[in-house]
């Protein structure tokens, strides 16, 4: 392979995105500070400065980054330099072909194949582009790639939404949904490159197969190297599902899909395809062809989350046939209306279907949910579906089957908000409710913040990275294992990111003899840095991490107490170590450790103890006010009294 001669060109928008700032910082800069580097390439409208240039500025000058960019300039080297690469392709090869082009090269460098030119890309580029790749630590690879995808999917703004692209809000949201998938088949039957499967695996999901069809090659292409940096094992088959089933014997516990909008059925379509046995789809629109694929295709027991466009929730003609029939069949379970601009391609707001057999007995009414205001319900949906408790902050209606399959069978969750009758006796449990929770907050905080003292802190202690205390010997710090790796006895033991970030672990029974040495023993700080560091005290042990949650040991316990540091570690000054383009992730490794003496330590997790007991407080008293409130406006909407009443006469 060639030597390199130089580390790409970057414009004003790589500059920023790699500093955290606006494109309007970087061109302030350029004007006003006099050490900025020189353009080196391209026009004076669009200069191009060198890759290296620009990271030793960032580095001379770190004040000037936001805490989204890594503080620390040369633990991110690579990035300025392969987005300088990137840019030697310009102009050489389409948009479209870049990210093929990406992973390509970065599963032939993991695998060590060679690369080899083509009619557009010259060696001498491709060796470039290989060099910088081979600068990235295997573990940051993926993400390293996956920026990349990012930049390019922006690039092609409308077009990328034909495949999908890293950073997808409605991808996100699949994701979290299929996050929870322990074993079985997760599917996409549009899986594009690869996204919301992937993303869902990176989020804890850990089933025996993930399966992806998709239509479009390259994307195909992509896909299958994305999971191959990743060590994850894909099945991508190349099919057009509208068209032929691919794989009718196919069953899977767990399906998502966000299929293109608009999409043109086929005019041999009939009843003949077993799948359509809720009605033919009208030849404009494949969205109801979409749904009936996803039900054809769910094993006994699974669940199919499909993202559409909003018209399949009221369109007249066939596709109120088969919403009737799909809902008389019991298989609608829950629809949610989204907000609009979760698609860069477009302004459409999408709908999320929730999809699955229930048995005839146990058909009550459809969950029905109004998220169009709520700003990113890609972090809440899954919450919705699975605790009724969390419907309290959004529009919600649960509406029995024969209503809604009347008429039109209109699923807009908009019109179903109030056909409900309302429950006095309900409305006035929740009033009661609340108001006791809120006495009792209100009575409880003022202790609480009573004794609330400063800790003694004596002058500024030392200050140690957690690579530093490992090798004094003060501490030990293991990764979690792969999921699929732990044995069957482990499997109600795992603690993932969602019960550290809760700080929720889940009791578990003593175990006699842990062979592997995987489980936490009591003591043990449970960590996970994805988008911020959280830490949580495992008191008592018997734990498998999992995911992105590592296990930190002291071992010298004169020098730390375990509480103190599960505090210490997601002290703010540590998250100007982000790293991360579509992720981000603390290392941590470089996290920083004050160390006061030991009792100082513990006078001081005692008193954030005490302040977040306060908080715990502040908010069920907060939550209470807002039930309170609730439930009095919706005694007033509909005319109901709150006042309790027993046998021997009213109680308020």
């Amino acid at each position: 392979m060639n030597t390199p001669t130089h580390e790409g060109l970057l414009a004003p928008s790589d500059i920023a995105d790699l500093a955290g700032v606006s494109r309007a910082a970087v061109s302030n800069w350029r004007k006003r500070m006099s050490d900025f580097p020189h353009p080196k390439g391209g026009s004076a409208s669009k200069p191009l400065f060198a890759a290296s240039d620009v990271h030793a500025w960032l580095t001379a000058h770190p004040e000037k980054q936001k805490s989204v960019a890594s503080a620390d300039p040369s633990a991110k080297a690579w990035e300025s330099r392969l987005w300088g690469i990137a840019n030697l392709f310009r102009g050489h090869v389409s948009v479209h072909a870049l990210g093929e082009l990406f992973v390509r090269t970065a599963v032939e460098l993991v695998e060590g194949r060679p690369s080899h030119a083509s009619r557009e890309v010259s060696q001498r580029s491709l060796d470039e582009l290989r060099y910088t790749l081979d600068s990235v630590s295997r573990e940051h690879l993926p993400e390293a790639i996956d920026g990349l995808l990012e930049r390019t999917s922006r690039a092609l703004g409308k077009a990328a939404g034909e495949t999908g692209f890293v950073g997808s809000r409605t991808s996100a949201l699949l994701a979290s949904l299929a996050a929870t998938v322990d074993g079985g088949t997760l599917y996409d039957p549009a899986c594009g490159i690869g996204v919301a499967l992937l993303q869902a695996h990176d989020m804890g999901a850990s089933p025996d197969r993930i399966i992806g069809h998709e239509i479009n090659e390259e994307a195909a292409e992509i896909a299958v190297g994305r999971a191959t940096l990743r060590g994850v094992d894909l099945e991508v088959r190349i099919a057009d599902v509208l068209r032929n089933d691919p794989d009718p014997d196919l069953r899977a516990d767990m399906i998502i899909a966000e299929p293109p909008y608009g999409l043109r059925v086929d005019r041999g379509t009939t009843l003949l395809d077993p799948r359509l046995r809720f009605g033919v789809p009208p030849r404009s629109s494949g969205d109801s062809y979409w749904l009936q694929h996803v039900v054809a295709h769910l094993a006994p027991g699974g669940v199919g989350y499909v993202l559409t466009s909003p018209g399949m929730l009221f369109r007249g003609g066939a596709e109120a046939g088969i919403r009737r029939n799909l809902l008389l069949g019991g298989w609608v379970q829950a629809v949610v209306a989204l907000t609009g601009k979760m698609l860069p391609q477009t302004s459409i707001a999408p709908v999320l279907w929730v999809l699955g057999e229930s048995e005839p007995s146990a058909r009550g009414g459809v969950l029905l949910v109004d998220a169009s205001k709520v700003e990113a319900p890609e972090a809440d949906v899954a919450k919705w579906l699975t605790d009724e408790a969390s419907l309290v902050d959004v529009p919600h209606a649960r509406v029995p089957i024969d209503e809604l399959a009347a008429g039109n069978a209109d699923l807009s969750p908009a019109r179903w908000m109030l056909a409900e009758e309302v429950d006095s006796a309900r409305l006035v449990e929740d009033f009661d409710r609340a108001s006791a929770l809120l006495l009792q907050a209100s009575t409880d905080l003022p202790a609480t913040v009573r004794y609330l003292e400063p800790p003694h802190i004596a002058g500024e202690p030392p200050v140690l990275t957690v690579a530093a205390l490992i090798e004094a010997g003060a501490i030990e710090v293991a990764p979690a294992r792969p999921p699929r790796q732990g044995d069957p006895e482990f499997e109600d033991r795992r603690v993932d990111a969602t019960a550290v970030r809760t700080r929720n672990l889940v009791p578990v029974a003593p175990i006699a003899i842990d062979k592997h040495g995987a489980l936490t023993q009591p003591g043990d700080v449970l960590i996970t840095t994805v988008d911020k560091v959280r830490a949580i005290v495992d008191d008592e042990g018997g734990h498998l991490p999992v995911g992105s949650v590592s296990r930190m040991r002291i071992v010298d316990h004169t020098k730390l107490d375990p509480n103190y540091l599960a505090e210490v570690l997601a002290g703010e000054w540590n998250s100007r170590f982000a790293a991360g383009t579509a992720i981000q992730r603390i290392p941590v490794r470089e996290i920083e450790i004050p160390v006061p003496p030991l009792a100082q330590q513990r006078a001081i997790h005692a008193t954030i103890d005490r302040a977040r007991e306060a908080k715990r407080l502040a908010t069920q008293a907060s939550e209470a006010a807002d039930s309170l409130t609730t439930a009095i406006l919706n005694a007033v909407r509909h005319g109901a009294s709150l006042i309790s009443t027993t046998p021997e006469g009213p109680t308020r």
